[in-house]
């Protein structure tokens, strides 16, 4: 396995992360119990995500390909914010937490798909450090 394998996962998963925000996005525009400020909240949450998943996919597909080592931490740190962070809130604020449990399911295979390509790209980078 190589980082173009590594790449494709990752992705793989972060365009199944947009797709999946945008499909529920529509499902909460104009919920009625939410504010005002919670609609701009929605709608700057859905911005962030779409821009993490953006510099995912350029990280993966650039530095990652050099390979530059960095590139590997800086995606980590990004997988833990990205796809870790719906489980992370949903430990601060479970009462918050979609009430469709097949939603948590979609979200925890895309962060396995993600996983596993950090994994290549841990085995590829390190395979690559023990050849110089």
């Amino acid at each position: 396995m190589n980082v173009k394998n590594a790449a494709r996962f990752i992705t793989l998963a972060s365009i199944g992360q947009i797709l999946g925000y945008a499909y529920a996005l529509p499902g909460h525009i104009g919920e009625s119990t939410w504010s005002d400020h919670a609609q701009f909240h929605l709608f700057l949450s859905w911005i962030w995500i779409l821009g993490l998943d953006i510099a995912i996919i350029a990280l993966a597909w650039g530095p990652l390909q050099k390979p530059e080592r960095s590139s590997f931490w800086i995606l980590l740190a990004l997988f833990i914010s990205a796809q870790g962070g719906h489980f992370i809130a949903s430990l601060v604020e479970p009462a918050g937490r979609p009430s469709e449990p097949w939603y948590d399911y979609a979200i925890g295979t895309m962060t396995l798909i993600f996983a596993i390509g950090l994994g290549i790209a841990w085995k590829a980078l390190s395979n690559s450090d023990s050849a110089s």
